[in-house]
């Protein structure tokens, strides 16, 4: 279990324009706001809450609270045995899927009820909740990653992108980037790459004068024999072709009556 021990618990509904003066604990805290709306200041940032979202706490943090609306809220205080594992950092997290939201109804039976080792229970349910709080914030700094790749391809697709490089800055190794990349987009990183430049180079092909050679490097192809042959294996025609039959589709859409 991570939680290593209970320090404090409980469950409480404050008045409205309230406030809980600035204060400090020797272990973490957990407030996670059933309902209600207010603020919380940690350490000097100051914070808004709402239904459904929590703040984490780290241990010696000065926080304070100021409700405007009656707020329903699970507070406890805890020790972790690995702190490398589940790293907890101070702040205001929502829980939009609700889901850890359960867990904390769960604690609150478990409190009330105090069956048989409840104590042993409410251990066992803080590690859950923190465990499925890493799995989603794992999954939203994945979504971040992922975004941020994207848009960095998108933007010098034309250029030498150093992929293995782009996969360190995004915090992946290179065969985890890959496989993460192909899932999403079913392509590998170059294959999206070559895509992203063979569709510039149609669109340099119809609409511009710029001769084939230019067009290739324009589009980040090393040679324009590279270029010839990703274009046809991808369009099944050459670049002399496509612009061609796109020369012809001109011809006959300006020879049709208006």
């Amino acid at each position: 279990m991570f939680a290593h021990q209970l320090e404090f618990i409980f469950f409480y509904v404050h008045k409205p324009d309230t406030q809980i003066l600035s204060h400090h604990h020797k272990c973490y805290e957990l407030v996670y706001y059933i309902s209600g709306s207010g603020t919380t200041n940690i350490e000097g940032k100051e914070y808004e809450y709402a239904d459904n979202m929590f703040s984490l706490i780290r241990p010696d943090t000065y926080h304070s609270e100021t409700h405007d609306t009656g707020t329903e809220l699970f507070c406890i205080g805890f020790t972790l045995n690995d702190t490398e594992v589940i790293d907890v950092q101070n702040g205001v997290y929502p829980d939009r899927s609700c889901q850890l939201l359960q867990i904390v109804k769960r604690m609150k039976q478990e409190l009330l009820s105090k069956r048989l080792h409840y104590n042993l229970k409410l251990d066992l349910l803080l590690s859950e909740f923190l465990i499925e709080f890493e799995r989603t914030r794992s999954l939203s700094s994945a979504s971040d990653s992922f975004r941020y790749i994207e848009n960095f391809i998108l933007e010098n697709f034309n250029q030498n992108i150093n992929l293995p490089a782009l996969a360190k800055v995004s915090g992946y190794s290179y065969d985890h980037f890959r496989h993460m990349f192909k899932e999403r987009t079913g392509l590998s990183p170059m294959n999206y790459i070559i895509d992203k430049r063979i569709d510039y180079a149609k669109r340099l092909i119809v609409s511009t004068d710029m001769t084939l050679s230019t067009i290739s490097q324009e589009c980040g192809f090393s040679t324009s024999s590279q270029f010839s042959s990703m274009f046809r294996r991808l369009t099944g025609r050459t670049p002399s072709e496509y612009r061609l039959t796109g020369e012809r589709l001109v011809r006959t859409l300006r020879a049709q009556p208006e």
